[in-house]
């Protein structure tokens, strides 16, 4: 290796100060130099200071306990009652509780001299984590006529507690007692201020009683507000029930009514069932009163009388005097009947028509005609067909069958004119309504 080759990598032994013309030593210097450099930069790095490592969060203390006296006036006078309030705020938390031996506080047990505790008692306790606050307040009085114009002090107050700590499967440890001292409050005779109070008003007497009695109120009336609406929701809906299911019962019974079209088809089909059985097997007293039951329907359309209706099952078998009617493929079987008699006082049910009393009449004389027929009494002469149930001999065919044929012409035309008085009605009706409506905003 020779300087040519040192000056290609990048060495200027040149600059170094250091030229030779032996190349071996030209070598061991450069490396000694370089030892030299490697040794100053460790020497550096170690006289460099290190920046100074992050201290530790600082935890803050909490008392495991603080107590404070507090009175409901700020003087009082000897002999007067007063309110003397204790409370207290203790660390209560999962791991660590502070229990306080409350058995010195009690009334009946705490001395506070020269005071006298009359009565006293103790509040529910209010958590607040992490803390737990307890209240007891005396009803208290100073009695000495050694008080007058002075300021009394309550004697200092020493309570004990222990501090638990929570450990692993639910068991705890108990430290040791430990004390601490409430201290004294003065308490002015005959009005005047203390000495040691910075603040001349009256502390609020309120107390966590006055917490509890407040929200047992709250609790109460928003009860009471919640059932009176729950009150107010059910008659709502009770009154809402009612106006619907009453609306649904008027609605039932409009559906029920069968439209006099509709009865007057029944008593036509009924005459034409009748003249097939007439035809086949001749005329009979049954079928006598088959005819006269249509023909009362067909008469109490004519004059507007009531028709009687109700419903039966299928496979039900009408009474004498009663016609059957199916409404509809799925329709329960409604069963027809009228109590409308030939001298029966009514007007016809289209008055003012040429004819509507002409139907009346001969429905009236056809009606005379069947009722004679089905509850005449036999002559003498058809006595054993008679005793047999059967009147073919007091009953006058041809008669009949005229009358039939005249019942089924005239409830033909009052069917006719119940469909032209339905189509007029539905015509008219729209423009009665609206004359109706111009006359009530007429001037």
């Amino acid at each position: 290796m020779n300087t040519n080759g040192i000056r290609e990598s990048g060495v200027g032994i040149r600059d170094l100060g250091f030229v030779s013309r032996e190349s071996g030593v030209g070598i061991r210097r450069v490396i000694a130099v370089f030892g030299l450099l490697a040794v100053a930069s460790s020497a550096a790095a170690q006289l460099t200071p290190k920046p100074p490592a992050p201290a530790p969060a600082q935890e803050t203390a909490v008392s495991p306990i603080e107590c404070w006296w507090k009175t409901d006036r700020s003087a009082i006078r000897v002999g007067e009652l007063f309110q003397l309030t204790l409370t207290c705020a203790v660390v209560d938390t999962e791991k660590i509780k502070v229990v306080v031996d409350e058995s010195s506080l009690a009334p009946s047990a705490l001395h506070l001299v020269p005071f006298e505790i009359v009565d006293g008692h103790r509040y529910r306790d209010i958590l607040n984590s992490p803390r737990r606050f307890f209240q007891y307040q005396y009803t208290m009085r100073v009695l000495g006529e050694a008080f007058f114009v002075k300021e009394v002090s309550l004697p200092r107050l020493q309570l004990s507690y222990r501090v638990q700590n929570a450990l692993n499967g639910g068991s705890s440890l108990s430290g040791r007692e430990a004390q601490y001292s409430l201290r004294p409050v003065p308490i002015r005779v005959l009005s005047l201020v203390p000495a040691g109070t910075n603040d001349i008003r009256d502390t609020p007497p309120d107390t966590f009683g006055d917490v509890d009695s407040r929200l047992f109120r709250s609790n109460l009336l928003l009860i009471s507000g919640g059932v009176a609406a729950a009150m107010a929701l059910l008659l709502a809906i009770l009154a809402i029930v009612t106006a619907f299911a009453k609306r649904r019962a008027t609605s039932a019974v409009r559906k029920r009514q069968v439209s006099p079209v509709l009865v007057l088809r029944a008593a036509s089909r009924e005459l034409s069932a009748v003249k097939s059985a007439s035809q086949e097997n001749g005329w009979t007293s049954d079928l006598a009163g088959r005819a006269a039951a249509a023909l009362r329907l067909a008469g109490a359309v004519a004059v507007g009388k009531r028709i009687s209706q109700r419903e039966a099952e299928r496979g039900s078998t009408p009474s004498e005097g009663q016609i059957a009617l199916r409404r509809g493929v799925r329709g329960r079987k409604l069963i027809l009947s009228a109590a409308t008699t030939p001298g029966v006082n009514g007007s016809p049910v289209t008055p003012g028509q040429n004819g509507a009393a002409d139907i009346w009449n001969g429905i009236s004389q056809t009606l005379t005609t069947f009722s004679a027929a089905r509850y005449s009494r036999p002559s003498a002469s058809s006595g054993t067909a008679a005793a047999a149930g059967e009147r073919n001999g007091s009953i006058d065919s041809t008669a009949l069958d005229s009358a039939l044929a005249d019942a089924q012409d005239l409830v033909r035309r009052l069917f006719r004119r119940q469909i032209l008085r339905a189509a007029t009605f539905q015509r008219t009706r729209p423009a009665e309504s609206s004359e109706a409506a111009k006359q009530s905003w007429a001037r």
